[in-house]
C-alpha cells in the first residue's frame, strides 16, 4: 500500500492507526479481564470452576453441594451450571455456620510386625 502525500490523507491514515490501536488495547483488556476472574461478577450462570474462582471455594464444595440438592444446579450440555443467586441464597442462609468437614473413606490397614502383632 503506497503512503498518502496530501496532509489530509496523512491525517487520515494516522487516525485510522490511532483507532486500531484503541481497540487492540480495548480487545486485549478485556480478553485479561476474563482471564483474571473480573468478568465472572457479572454472569448470572456459573460453571463449577467459575463459582469456586469467584467465591474462594473448591470446585468440589460446589459439586458436592449441587449432587446433594442443596444448590441448584442445571446440565443443559457438557457443563453443570449454577445460578448466581442460588449460590448466594445459600450462602446467606448458611452464614455464621461452621462449614462441615469432609468426610474421608480411610480404610483400616492391617500391618503385621515381625512379632505377629497386627495394627
Amino acid at each position: 500500500m503506497s503512503e498518502p502525500t496530501n496532509p489530509s490523507a496523512l491525517l487520515g491514515e494516522a487516525l485510522l492507526n490511532a483507532i486500531r490501536q484503541a481497540v487492540r488495547e480495548e480487545i486485549e483488556a478485556a480478553f485479561a479481564a476474563r482471564d483474571n476472574g473480573r468478568d465472572l461478577a457479572e454472569k448470572d450462570w456459573l460453571k463449577a470452576d467459575e463459582a469456586a474462582q469467584l467465591y474462594g471455594l473448591p470446585k468440589t464444595w460446589f459439586e458436592e453441594r449441587g449432587r446433594a440438592g442443596e444448590i441448584a444446579r442445571t446440565k443443559p450440555g457438557r457443563y453443570t451450571l449454577f445460578q448466581r443467586r442460588d449460590i448466594e441464597a445459600y450462602l446467606e442462609r448458611h452464614k455464621g455456620t461452621d462449614w462441615p468437614k469432609r468426610k474421608r473413606n480411610k480404610k483400616k490397614i492391617a500391618l503385621t510386625s515381625a512379632s505377629g502383632w497386627t495394627t
